[in-house]
């Protein structure tokens, strides 16, 4: 049986399913117009969308990469990763892990990471682990006057 669902890279009308999906996690002003299309165009950040068979986004990935001097190659990062809440469960965010990964080993990534937060109520770390991430011992640290 076919997937209720096909994965796809992004396009600007898809502006409004992905303000949607990240207005669940919290960011309500996130994904306006012109923030969008300078993802989009790009050249190191890549967005693929879930959609329904309406064409409608339910889920969707973004990844960018670039080189890194250490590595002495490409880093890829999942920058974001959501699926709609009536969609979970069904695979969507398996399948867009995948397609990240998939086109991260495609150029070459030396390294894929992704950063999550323990307090959000949709994380799961064992999903994480079941699509091949494990845990570090790292910090995140943000240069807090550049915050708004």
């Amino acid at each position: 049986m076919a997937d209720p669902y096909k994965i796809r890279p992004a396009r600007r009308g898809d502006r409004e399913g992905i303000a949607a999906l990240l207005k669940e996690l919290g960011y309500a002003e996130a994904a306006d117009a012109s923030t969008l299309l300078w993802v989009l165009n790009h050249p190191e950040v890549e967005v693929y969308v879930a959609t329904d068979n309406l064409e409608r986004p339910v889920g969707f990935v973004s990844l960018s990469h670039r080189p890194q001097l250490r590595l002495r190659g490409r880093i890829a990062t999942i920058d974001e990763l959501v699926v709609a809440e009536a969609w979970r469960g069904k695979g969507v965010g398996t399948k867009l892990v995948a397609t990240a990964i998939s086109r991260a080993t495609a150029l070459s990534a030396k390294r894929i990471e992704l950063t999550t937060h323990h307090a959000r109520l949709g994380y799961r770390k064992s999903f994480y682990e079941r699509n091949g991430f494990v845990e570090i011992d790292c910090a995140v640290l943000r240069y807090k006057p550049l915050e708004k």
